[in-house]
């Protein structure tokens, strides 16, 4: 059976991951700040748990759900940049370095627009702190050196699935009738289904050909208001109040969130996924509502 070693398995999209490999009759290996198989403070640890596994996911750092303080901006980039660094100095010491290494990363690297979406060779000129955060954590990637591991970069856009990320607080929201668009309501939303993201990095991981860089987008971005639009159709809610800019500033900094994180668009696509020959599950945003609605 061979291993994969997954970096930052205690959140969402981690414990989903862990949970679908194993299903998959991987050996799942964790890298974790206080759990796990091997621990950030222990770099033996690290390297023993690397040395011999056939791939290596890194999903670590800080939640974004946070003000972008100065401080907590710090904590974002260097929760990720550190981490990086740490497992590219890591492989480099293995014997039998892993085949392949996937790093996430933020789709918020790619501009801001309501035309063309992003594809994977878009410019990375996108402006923000996630886009800055992004930036950095893929350099520390692009400087590790691991001749003998295939790098990928993973840039994520918003994930669905039940039991984290935007969906539970959406459904909340559109359950209370406060569903309806948020700010202009025109900023693009790229998404993925939390078993297509899965189903994409056990993808990557078996690929003898995998692509530098890969976008985890559905096919099908689209606005703020008809993201919302679904949404209520999917969970039987006739209406739902609008959310101007100035309420959603005022929300956020009481839920202790950055307003940038609703009211930035990220208009992104996967174009590599024929390279390795994957295709979607939950192409349609509705399809993948409705499934998260029937649990």
């Amino acid at each position: 059976m061979k291993t994969i070693v997954i970096a930052g398995a205690s959140g969402f999209i981690g414990e989903y991951l862990s949970s679908y490999l194993l299903l998959n009759d991987w050996n799942v290996v964790t890298i974790g700040r206080s759990n796990g198989n091997a621990t950030w403070n222990d770099q033996p640890s690290v390297l023993r748990v690397l040395d011999g596994a056939y791939a290596l996911i890194n999903l670590a750092g800080k939640s974004v759900n946070c003000r972008f303080t100065a401080r907590n901006v710090d904590e974002l980039i260097s929760s990720r940049v550190e981490t990086t660094r740490a497992l590219g100095e890591a492989i480099a010491l293995c014997q039998r370095p892993p085949a392949v290494w996937i790093n996430a990363s933020g789709a918020s690297i790619y501009r801001d627009t309501q035309g063309t979406p992003n594809a994977e060779e878009s410019e990375t000129d996108g402006v923000g702190t996630m886009a800055e955060v992004a930036r950095l954590w893929e350099k520390a990637l692009t400087e590790a050196v691991t001749p003998n591991t295939r790098k990928i970069a993973l840039r994520i856009t918003l994930v669905l699935g039940q039991s984290g990320g935007v969906y539970p607080t959406f459904r909340l929201l559109t359950k209370a009738f406060q569903g309806g668009s948020q700010g202009s309501g025109k900023q693009m939303m790229s998404w993925i289904h939390i078993h297509d993201l899965c189903r994409m990095m056990l993808a990557l991981v078996e690929s003898k050909n995998p692509p530098e860089i890969m976008n985890a987008a559905a096919p099908q971005p689209l606005p703020n208001a008809d993201f919302m639009r679904l949404l209520r159709e999917s969970l039987g809610v006739g209406f739902g109040l609008n959310a101007p800019a100035p309420l959603i500033k005022l929300g956020t900094a009481l839920l202790g969130v950055d307003s940038e994180l609703v009211l930035r668009g990220m208009n992104v696509v996967s174009a590599k996924g024929d390279q390795f020959d994957f295709k979607f599950l939950y192409p349609d945003l509705s399809v993948a509502l409705h499934d998260l609605a029937s649990k």
